[in-house]
């Protein structure tokens, strides 16, 4: 029987990276950094996937083609020429065009990429947005750029030195075309770190309702991480944790199978009505009703 728990992937255990290989790459390297032709055999037995997440970096180039993608609880259109950077903990799902697809799809983990970085360099640090994933539409000349990054990064895979150096080029384009806000382009590295824990305590069903809890794990205390993110966002602790958690629950309420009440237990609400008054307090909707209005819901 089909678990209802939304399916979590780290590195080795990914679909993708476990089907049959066209070339020998060295392990230390399927650990890391793997790319892949979208127009190759293999790349095209997955027109469509159910929601899940991984513990890396998805990184796609679209030269022909594009599809249909959920990214929590957003859904875009991704269009031929284009750029998609998935962050980890993101909960995903895509169903591709029909027609011919062109281009690269790859995964890296992070310490691949921020090894030997200063941590303000690192890509939690670049890509500091908040948003869960980064999408570009880009003009021929943009792409054209971004697909010669991308073959040099293709074919240099089974030399990490000179992959890593190809994929940080690649991203620099990236993070320009991520446009953050003033205040986001300095998010202290705390806020940061307050974000990507929310996010793995949720993407690991850990309690992630209390904020003292988040900021006994920083080491500050709690006012303070609140000032540091509403100067840095504009939000409260309060209100970025709120708004991370309602997320979550719109993703568990159309992805999953879990019954409401379980969902509610996931999250750390105390009973279902405690949620179901939460969530329409935040959506404007109850949780039987958000879930409804999904015709993709098994």
């Amino acid at each position: 029987m089909e678990s209802p728990q939304l399916p979590t992937f780290g590195f080795n255990a990914y679909p993708q990276t476990t089907e049959p290989a066209v070339r020998e790459l060295p392990t230390e390297a399927l650990e890391q950094l793997v790319l892949y032709r979208r127009e190759e055999r293999f790349a095209t037995c997955r027109q469509h996937i159910e929601l899940h997440r991984r513990a890396f970096y998805k990184l796609s180039l679209f030269g022909e083609g594009g599809g249909t993608f959920t990214l929590d609880d957003d859904v875009i259109t991704v269009a031929p020429r284009s750029i998609l950077l998935v962050k980890p903990n993101t909960a995903l799902s895509w169903r591709l065009h029909g027609g011919p697809q062109t281009g690269l799809y790859g995964f890296f983990s992070p310490d691949f990429y921020n090894a030997g970085l200063l941590p303000a360099y690192q890509i939690e640090a670049v890509l500091a947005g908040g948003a869960p994933y980064v999408y570009h539409a880009c003009t021929p000349t943009e792409y054209a750029a971004l697909q010669l990054s991308g073959e040099q990064l293709y074919t240099q895979q089974q030399h990490l030195e000179k992959a890593r150096l190809y994929l940080r080029l690649l991203l620099t384009d990236i993070r320009n075309w991520e446009k953050p806000t003033a205040a986001a382009s300095h998010t202290a590295p705390v806020v940061q770190q307050f974000l990507q824990l929310i996010e793995v305590r949720l993407a690991t069903h850990e309690p992630a309702l209390a904020l003292d809890a988040y900021a006994d794990a920083l080491c500050v205390d709690a006012k303070y991480l609140s000032a540091l993110c509403r100067k840095a966002t504009g939000k409260s602790a309060a209100r970025l944790l709120k708004e991370k958690v309602t997320t979550e629950a719109k993703v568990l309420l159309t992805g999953t199978q879990l019954p409401i009440s379980d969902i509610a237990y996931q999250l750390a609400f105390y009973d279902v009505a405690h949620f179901s008054r939460w969530f329409k307090q935040e959506v404007n909707q109850t949780p039987s009703a958000y879930r409804a209005q999904f015709t993709g819901y098994k």
